[in-house]
């Protein structure tokens, strides 16, 4: 038997699958795209936001110019229709100028107040209406020149006078001298100051006036405030001076001297001095009267509705060139 080398054989499956290798080509599958990153994704969303703005903030702008020149137009078409103020005439400058005068006369008074420029309460003008119409009122003077009733005239002025209780006086600057002691209580003391009232505003805007009450105590005007000197008898200090008056009330004894002295302190051209008895002590009031009166003051006196005090009144008023009368 030969010694004879043998190959080993192939399976017949195996043979099969190599020739169907060889005759197919090696497919080799195709690699997709790689899918992107989430930060290339947030830079593409910012790319495309900043170009979306851009293109809007173009829009916005434009419709911003827009409104403004529609705001523009709007404006100048008001201007255009909105009324130019016309020229003064003449006359309305006179008339400004006139009254500019006046308001400037009232700032230069010293007594002037805004706080006080009220008008007086209805009431009692009412009240001294009514009462002007009253039986005594209506009375005539007695033909006595010592005597008088209280009549319409009380208090009469006209050019450079005045008039207190029928008394008259001449010259430019007055002071009243008013009892209000408790014997002046009641009808007394409301119908002299209901004649006071009367007779300051009677007064001219060129004259002067003062008011002192008395009793046991001086009561200059406007007393307890700041004391006031002689004051023109201007409308709004008739109208502060006669709200002060209505303020009054009566009281205690009849002491005249410091009223006396008090009023001819201020050299006025006259004095009315009223009381209705007799003062505490007569003398001292005559003998201040002829101490105190230095610019030969007129002093007139009025003995009202009792003639207590006469005798001491009749000599002052002799004292001073003035007259006496009686007031029933």
């Amino acid at each position: 038997m030969s010694n004879v080398s043998q190959q080993p054989r192939e399976h017949p499956v195996q043979k099969r699958l190599q020739k169907k290798v060889r005759s197919e080509p090696l497919e080799v599958p195709e690699l997709s795209p790689e899918e992107p990153s989430l930060l290339s994704q947030i830079k593409q969303t910012c790319v495309d936001y900043v170009r979306e703005f851009r293109k809007g903030q173009a829009g916005w702008g434009a419709s911003f110019l827009f409104l403004a020149a529609l705001l523009l137009c709007l404006y100048g078409i008001i201007i255009s229709l909105k009324p130019r103020p016309e020229a003064l005439s003449i006359d309305t400058v006179i008339a400004e100028d006139a009254g500019q005068d006046q308001l400037d006369t009232l700032l230069d008074e010293p007594t002037l107040n805004p706080a006080e420029m009220e008008l007086p309460d209805a009431s009692p003008m009412l009240m001294e209406q009514e009462l002007l119409v009253q039986e005594s009122d209506l009375l005539l003077p007695a033909a006595d020149g010592d005597s008088d009733s209280s009549n319409l005239l009380g208090g009469e002025t006209s050019g450079g006078k005045a008039g207190f209780f029928g008394a008259s006086a001449q010259g430019r600057s007055f002071v009243f001298i008013v009892d209000s002691s408790g014997s002046m209580t009641g009808g007394r003391f409301e119908r002299a100051k209901r004649e006071l009232r009367q007779s300051i505003r009677r007064l001219e805007p060129n004259q002067q006036f003062h008011v002192v009450f008395f009793n046991s105590e001086t009561i200059p005007m406007f007393e307890p405030n700041k004391r006031a000197g002689l004051m023109d008898a201007t409308r709004v200090n008739l109208t502060k001076a006669g709200r002060w008056i209505e303020q009054q009330f009566p009281g205690s004894t009849t002491n005249p001297e410091g009223a006396i002295r008090l009023a001819l302190s201020l050299k006025p051209s006259a004095i009315f001095l009223l009381s209705d008895g007799e003062f505490d002590e007569p003398q001292r009031a005559r003998k201040a009267a002829l101490d105190e009166n230095h610019s030969s003051t007129v002093i007139h006196t009025i003995a009202f509705m009792s003639r207590d005090g006469e005798g001491t009144l009749r000599a002052i008023a002799g004292d001073h060139g003035g007259s006496y009368r009686f007031v029933d």
